[in-house]
C-alpha cells in the first residue's frame, strides 16, 4: 500500500511523533493504543480488505524502555500527583519521567475526540526544516550556514508579506511582524578586525599588499616610514566596475586639530615667543612639531609661524574646509588609486623639497597631521570572508601620533599580527618581548595573547655562506658547493679563452685594415696606369699602415673585449664598417700627400698581382676570424649554459637555507612566544606569594603555549615576482612557487581567522529563525476548529499551565541571581581583594620613580624632553620610544593584577556563565516534560508536542548563545575598564604638567622636577586608590550590564515558551456557537501554506541532491521501513520489538 498516513492514540488521544511507543506500552499495562490508517483515494478499496488483524502479544513480551529521554527502570516512578502538586525536590524535578496513566474519563474523552483528519490538519509539515535546520546549526560550515541565512532572510521577507497586509486588524499579527523585523536586523556579517604592528622598517606593509595580491595599495617606500595613519583594508562589495578600488579618509575634528596646534606651537617656541633654535634639528621635540605644522600650511615661514596665533591658524580655509570631512577616493584600477591615497597619507621627505625648490615649485599642503583614518575596500580574496586588516602606524615609530594612535587601536582588534625581519626576529626575540613589556602585558590583560600571529618578513634576505655555517648544513650542502666551485673554474676559463680569442680576432681585423688600405691604394695606381700615367710603387705604403692600423686595432679590440663581457653574439666587428673607415683613411690628407720614391715604373700586371696578393690575404684572415667568431660564439652558450646551472645549484642552496632558517626562526620564536608569557606568570607568582614561590612549578602547559603560536616566515618580494609584478626587479632565488613564500599561507590563515565569529553569528541567526518558525507554525496552524474543551477542562489545565510557567520564570530569574552573585564573587576573590596589596606598592615606588625622571644617571630625561612630557600629560614618543610617565606610576598596580585579572576574565568568568547556560537548559527540559507528561495524562494539546519539543532545543541554543554574547560583551567591558587605571593619575598629576609646563628662565629645570617629586609624594596614596576605585566601578557596571542583558534574554524566551505552550495547550478559543472571522482563518491558512511550500522545497531538493537506487528503496523496505500502511493493536499485544507488521 502506498499513500497513506499512519496516526497513532492512546486511549483515544493523539500521540506525539516523538513519543516512542515502546516507552508508553511499558508503563501502560492497561491502556489501548490504536494505529488506524487513511489510505489516499488513489488506492484501491481491495487494497484494504486483504488486510488482516494482528494477532495479540502477551504483555510480558514488552521490553524495558530504552529511550535516554526517559526513566529507566531502575528509578523510582514519580507520580502525576506530585508533578500537580509541586511536590518534586530539585533533584526529582529533573528527572525525566516515563508516561503513565492509569485511565481517562469518559467526558473528557468526549469533549477531546478529534478526528484523525483533524490531527492532521493541525500542525503544519515543518519537522522536516526543523531537523535539517538543528543539524545545519550544529555540523555545518561557515559556508554552509551563511547560505542558509540567506535563504532565510529572503524566506521571512515573503513571510512577513501576508501579515503587514493586516497588522491593524489584530495584536497578534503586530507581535508576529515585529519578531520578524527584528530577527532581519539580526547582523550577521560582524567583522573580524586583525590589527597589523611592527617597528618602523619591519615589511608590515609590503606584506599586506601581498597578502591583498596588489602590487602597491597601501603605501610603502624602502627609504622611510610611508605609514602616517591608522589604515583599514576590508572587503569591496561593490559590483561597480569604476570603483573596484574605493578608499575613505576621515580627518580628524577642529576640536581635535586645536589641541594638537597648541602643544606644537608651544613645542616650537622658545622661551621669548621666537623660534627655537632646535627645529633644524629634526630629531628634537621642536624639530617634530614644526614639521608637522610646517606640513599642514606650507606658505608659513618659521617667522610666520611664531607671530601666528592657534585661532589665525585654524581659520585657514585649506584647513577648515579638511576638517571633520571624509574624503571618498574610487578608481578602476590600483595604480591610480594609490597614486590617489598618496595624496593624503604620504608625508615627503627633505631631498622632495630640494627637488622642488630647484625647479621652483611650490610646496603643496600635506593632510597626513589630520587624518583620523583611511579605509580601503577591495576585491581581495584573504578578505572575502569578513577580515578587516588594519595597518598600525610602528608602534616605536619617530612620529608621537603614529605611536599613540597605535596604542589606542590595539583595544578593538580581535587579533593580532606582529611582523619583524626574519633576521632580526629571533636575534631581538622579539616574540619574547612584544615589542615592549607593557605591550605583552596589556596583550595579557585584554585576553588576546592567545591570537597572537608573528609574522617573520623578508625571508629573501639571507647570506648562503652564513646560513649554512649556522644551521650546520656544511655537510648537506658540500656537494652543490664542489658542483660550485667546478663550476666556477669553468666559468673562469672560458671567459680567460674567449678574452684570448678576441685578441687574436683583433689581430686578424688588423690585417684586414692594413690589406683594404693597400689595395686601396693599388687601385689607384692601376687606374692612373690604364690611363696612360706612369706610376711607381708606394714604398711608405706599409708605413703609413702601421699608423693607421694600430689605433685601428686598439679600438676594435675594445670593442671585442665588451662583446666578449656582455655575452652578445651581435657585438662583434662589422666588415663594413671597417672597409668604409679604410677608405676614409685613404682619403685624408696623410694620403695625398705620401709620396713614393722613383723607382722601376710599374706595369698593370705587377699592379694587379699585387691587388690579388693583397685580395688574397685578406680574404685568409676573414676566414679566420669567422673560424674565431664561431669559437666565441659556441664558448659562450657554454657560458651561459654554466650560469644557468650555477644559477639553478645557487637556488636550490638558497631554497635549503631558506627552509632551514625559517624552520629554525619558527621554533625558536614559539619558544620565546611561551618564555615571554612564563616570565609574566613567575612575576606575578612571586609577588602574590614570595615564601611559597617555586619556579620550578610551571603554572600552565608552555609547551602547548609554544605550539599555539601561528608563525609564517614570508617573502612578499619573491611572491610579488612569482605573481608577475615588480618587473623591475631581480628575480629571487630559492622560491620554486608561491606555496614556498608563505603568502598562500597566510591568506588562507586569514580566512580561516573569520570562521569562529561567522559560524557564531549564522547559529544564532538561524537558532531564532528556527524559533520564530516554530511558534508562527503553532499559531498559524490553529484556526479555532481543534481544541473542543469545557470551560471547567480548559481552566484548569490553563492555570497548571500558569503555575509551572510562573516557577519557571521564577526559577530563571534565580539562575541569573546565582549567576551574577558567583560573578561578583569571582571579581572580589581575584581583584578587589588584591587592591590594597598592589595600591601600597604603587606607593611605595611612586615617590622615587618620579625622582628618577630628572635623574639622567638613572634614564631619566634630557630638560626637553621632560618638558614635551608634562605638555603632553605624560605622554611622548622621541627618537628613543614611547615615554609614558603616568603608566609608570601605575606599573606595579598592573604588573600586580595582571596574572588574576587573566584567571578571572578568561578562565572564572566563562566558566560561570556556561554554568548558568545548562542550568537553565535543566529547568527548561524538566518544564517540558513536566507539561508532556500533564499534557499525556489529560489528553491536552498532545498534537504540538512534538514541535514544542523541537522548540525546546532552539530555547536551549538560545541560551547557549547568550553564554557567547556574555563572554563578548565582559571582554570589550574589562578592556574598557583595564585602561581606566592610569587615566586616574593623569587627572590627579594635571596640575603638576601644568605647572611644569609654564616654568621657563633660568633654573626652570630643577623647579620642574622638585615640584612634580612633591605633588606626587603628597597624592601618591589617594590617586592610587581612587585609581583601583575607578576600575571597581567600571566591573561593576559591567556586572549590571550582563545581569540587565542576561535578565532580558530569559524573559524572552520565557515570554516565547508563555506563547507557545499556551497556543498548544489553550489553543485559540472562542465563544461557543462563534467561528473566527474569515480573513484571520485566510491568513493563518496563507502562513500555514508559505511555511508548507518551504518545507516541501527543502524535501523536494534534499530528495534530488540525494537520490537514492530503486534497489536501495526495496532493500529499506524490507528492513521493516515505514511504507505508508496503518495498523491497528491494543496495549496487550503492541510490542516495539515483537510486532508482527505484514
Amino acid at each position: 500500500m502506498t499513500g497513506a498516513s499512519v496516526h497513532f492514540k492512546l486511549d483515544g488521544l493523539p500521540i506525539a511523533d516523538a513519543t516512542l511507543m515502546r516507552d508508553i506500552g511499558a508503563e501502560n499495562k492497561q491502556s489501548i493504543i490504536v494505529l488506524t490508517s487513511h489510505e489516499d483515494s488513489s488506492v484501491s478499496a481491495a487494497s484494504s480488505q486483504d488486510r488482516k488483524p494482528l494477532q495479540p502479544i502477551d504483555n510480558n513480551q514488552l521490553p524495558t524502555p530504552s529511550n535516554p529521554l526517559y526513566a529507566s527502570r531502575d528509578k523510582p516512578i514519580i507520580k502525576a500527583e506530585q508533578i500537580q502538586n509541586g511536590e518534586l525536590s530539585q533533584n526529582e524535578s529533573n528527572t525525566l519521567l516515563p508516561h503513565s496513566r492509569d485511565s481517562v474519563k469518559p467526558e473528557i474523552e468526549a469533549d477531546i475526540a478529534m478526528s484523525e483528519t483533524e490531527v492532521q490538519d493541525v500542525e503544519p509539515n515543518v519537522g522536516l526544516q526543523n531537523t535539517r535546520l538543528q543539524k545545519l546549526i550544529e555540523e555545518a560550515h561557515p559556508e554552509e550556514l551563511e547560505k542558509e541565512v540567506k535563504s532565510s532572510q529572503a524566506f521571512l521577507e515573503a513571510l512577513k508579506r501576508p501579515l503587514e497586509a493586516n497588522i491593524g486588524q489584530l495584536e497578534d499579527v503586530k507581535h508576529w511582524v515585529a519578531q520578524i523585523s527584528n530577527l532581519q536586523e539580526h547582523k550577521v556579517d560582524t567583522p573580524t578586525i586583525i590589527g597589523v604592528v611592527g617597528n618602523t622598517g619591519a615589511g608590515k606593509s609590503s606584506v599586506i599588499n601581498a597578502m591583498l595580491d596588489e602590487e602597491r595599495l597601501v603605501p610603502t617606500n624602502c627609504m622611510r616610514a610611508c605609514t602616517a595613519v591608522v589604515t583599514e583594508i576590508s572587503y569591496n562589495s561593490s559590483e561597480d566596475p569604476s570603483a573596484k578600488y574605493r578608499g575613505e579618509i576621515e580627518f580628524i575634528e577642529p576640536a581635535d586639530w586645536e589641541k594638537d596646534l597648541k602643544l606644537s606651537l608651544a613645542e616650537l617656541k622658545d622661551d621669548n615667543g621666537g623660534i627655537s633654535r632646535e627645529v633644524y634639528n629634526a630629531d628634537s621635540e621642536a624639530g617634530i612639531a614644526y614639521a608637522k605644522v610646517r606640513a599642514v600650511y606650507p606658505q608659513k615661514t618659521k617667522e610666520d609661524l611664531a607671530s601666528s596665533s592657534v585661532e589665525e591658524l585654524m581659520n585657514d580655509p585649506a584647513v577648515r574646509n579638511v576638517l571633520g570631512t571624509t574624503k571618498k577616493v574610487e578608481r578602476p584600477e590600483p595604480l591610480s588609486f594609490y597614486k590617489a591615497l598618496q595624496h593624503y597619507v604620504d608625508s615627503k621627505e627633505k631631498s622632495t623639497e630640494t627637488k622642488k625648490k630647484e625647479k621652483g615649485e611650490k610646496k603643496k599642503q600635506e593632510v597626513w597631521p589630520l587624518i583620523k583614518v583611511v579605509r580601503i575596500f577591495t576585491k581581495a580574496n584573504a578578505l572575502s570572508t569578513g577580515a578587516i586588516v588594519v595597518d598600525l602606524p610602528g608602534v616605536h615609530d619617530s612620529n608621537a601620533a603614529r605611536a599613540a594612535v597605535a596604542a589606542g587601536y590595539l583595544k578593538q582588534c580581535t587579533g593580532l599580527w606582529i611582523v619583524a625581519p626574519i633576521g632580526r626576529a629571533v636575534d631581538d626575540k622579539s616574540a619574547k618581548s612584544l615589542l615592549g613589556e607593557s605591550f605583552r602585558r596589556q596583550l595579557k590583560y585584554d585576553g588576546i595573547y592567545s591570537r597572537v600571529t608573528f609574522i617573520c618578513s623578508k625571508t629573501d634576505d639571507i647570506s648562503i655562506t652564513e646560513a649554512a655555517d649556522s644551521l650546520g648544513l656544511e655537510d648537506e650542502m658540500a656537494a652543490d658547493w664542489e658542483r660550485m666551485d667546478a663550476i666556477d673554474k669553468s666559468l673562469a676559463t672560458l671567459k680567460q679563452n674567449i678574452k684570448d680569442l678576441g685578441d687574436s680576432r683583433a689581430v686578424y681585423g688588423a690585417v684586414i685594415n692594413d690589406a683594404d688600405d693597400a689595395i686601396e691604394v693599388w687601385e689607384k695606381l692601376q687606374e692612373q696606369a690604364e690611363s696612360g700615367e706612369t706610376v711607381w710603387a708606394p714604398i711608405d705604403a706599409s708605413k703609413k699602415r702601421k699608423r693607421s692600423a694600430e689605433p685601428k686595432e686598439s679600438r676594435k679590440r675594445s670593442k671585442t673585449s665588451k662583446a666578449s663581457d656582455s655575452g652578445d653574439d651581435d657585438d662583434f666587428i662589422d666588415d663594413d664598417d671597417e672597409e668604409s673607415e679604410a677608405a676614409e683613411e685613404s682619403d685624408s690628407p696623410e694620403d695625398e700627400d705620401a709620396t713614393s720614391e722613383k723607382g722601376d715604373p710599374l706595369t698593370l700586371g705587377a699592379i694587379e698581382a699585387s691587388i690579388d696578393e693583397f685580395k688574397e690575404t685578406k680574404k685568409k684572415a676573414r676566414r679566420e676570424r669567422a673560424e674565431i667568431d664561431a669559437k666565441v660564439k659556441d664558448l659562450k652558450k657554454q657560458l651561459a649554459d654554466l650560469d644557468t646551472t650555477r644559477s639553478e645549484i645557487e637556488t636550490v642552496m638558497s631554497a635549503l637555507c631558506i627552509d632551514g632558517r625559517n624552520k629554525y626562526s619558527k621554533g625558536a620564536i614559539q619558544t620565546d612566544f611561551a618564555a615571554g608569557i612564563k616570565e609574566l606568570d613567575q612575576e606575578n607568582a612571586q609577588e602574590e606569594d614570595e615564601a611559597n614561590f617555586n619556579p620550578d612549578e610551571d603554572i600552565r602547559d608552555y609547551e602547548e603555549v609554544a605550539r599555539s603560536l601561528k608563525v609564517f616566515c614570508v617573502s612578499s618580494r619573491a611572491y610579488q615576482k612569482l605573481e608577475g609584478r615588480l618587473t623591475r626587479d631581480s628575480n629571487v632565488p630559492g622560491f620554486s612557487s608561491k606555496e614556498a613564500t608563505e603568502i598562500p599561507a597566510l591568506q588562507a590563515h586569514c580566512r580561516k581567522l573569520t570562521e569562529a565569529g561567522r559560524a557564531s553569528n549564522c547559529r544564532r541567526f538561524l537558532t531564532d529563525f528556527s524559533q520564530l518558525l516554530n511558534s508562527l507554525s503553532l499559531w498559524s496552524s490553529d484556526d479555532g476548529t481543534g481544541l473542543k474543551l469545557s470551560s471547567e477542562k480548559l481552566a484548569a489545565e490553563a492555570q497548571f499551565l500558569k503555575s509551572r510557567l510562573a516557577r519557571l520564570d521564577k526559577n530563571l530569574e534565580l539562575g541569573v541571581s546565582e549567576c551574577l552573585r558567583e560573578m561578583k564573587q569571582t571579581l572580589a576573590e581575584n581583584i578587589f581583594e588584591n587592591f590594597d596589596h598592589v595600591v601600597q606598592q604603587a606607593v611605595d615606588e611612586a615617590t622615587s620613580t618620579a625622582t628618577r625622571w630628572g635623574d639622567r644617571h638613572m634614564g631619566g630625561f634630557y630638560w626637553a624632553t621632560y618638558k614635551a612630557l608634562c605638555r603632553r600629560n605624560g605622554v611622548f614618543t622621541n627618537g628613543n620610544g614611547p615615554h609614558d610617565l603616568n603608566a609608570q606610576l601605575t606599573e606595579p598596580v598592573i604588573r600586580g593584577l595582571a596574572s588574576n585579572w587573566e584567571k578571572a576574565f578568561a578562565r572564572r568568568l566563562p566558566s560561570v556563565l556556561q554554568s548558568f547556560s545548562k542550568k537553565s537548559k535543566s529547568l527548561l527540559l524538566a518544564f517540558h516534560k513536566e507539561i508532556e507528561v500533564r499534557c499525556m495524562k489529560q489528553g491536552v494539546g498532545v498534537a504540538g508536542l512534538a514541535m514544542l519539543g523541537q522548540q525546546l532545543r532552539n530555547y536551549e541554543g538560545t541560551f547557549v548563545n547568550l553564554t557567547h554574547e556574555m563572554v563578548e560583551l565582559i571582554n570589550n567591558l574589562q578592556r574598557e575598564a583595564n585602561r581606566e587605571f592610569t587615566p586616574v593619575i593623569a587627572n590627579t598629576l594635571a596640575s603638576a604638567y601644568e605647572f611644569c609646563t609654564a616654568e621657563s628662565g633660568k633654573g626652570q629645570y630643577v623647579r620642574m622636577k622638585a615640584h612634580m617629586t612633591s605633588h606626587v609624594d603628597d597624592n601618591r596614596t589617594a590617586m592610587f586608590t581612587q585609581s583601583t576605585e575607578e576600575v571597581k566601578d567600571r566591573l561593576i557596571t559591567m556586572c549590571r550590564s550582563v545581569e540587565e542583558r542576561m535578565a532580558n534574554k530569559a524573559d524572552e524566551v520565557w515570554s516565547a515558551m508563555n506563547r507557545d505552550y499556551t497556543q498548544v495547550i489553550s489553543g485559540t478559543q472562542l465563544p461557543e456557537g462563534q467561528r473566527m472571522p474569515k480573513w484571520e482563518r485566510q491568513l493563518r491558512a496563507e502562513v500555514t501554506k508559505i511555511i508548507e511550500d518551504r518545507a516541501k522545497a527543502i524535501e523536494e531538493a534534499d530528495k534530488e541532491e540525494h537520490k537514492v537506487p530503486a534497489s536501495e528503496s526495496e532493500t529499506d523496505a524490507v528492513k521493516g521501513e515505514p511504507s505508508g500502511t496503518d495498523v491497528a493493536l491494543s496495549a496487550d499485544v503492541a510490542s516495539a520489538g515483537n510486532m508482527d507488521m505484514t
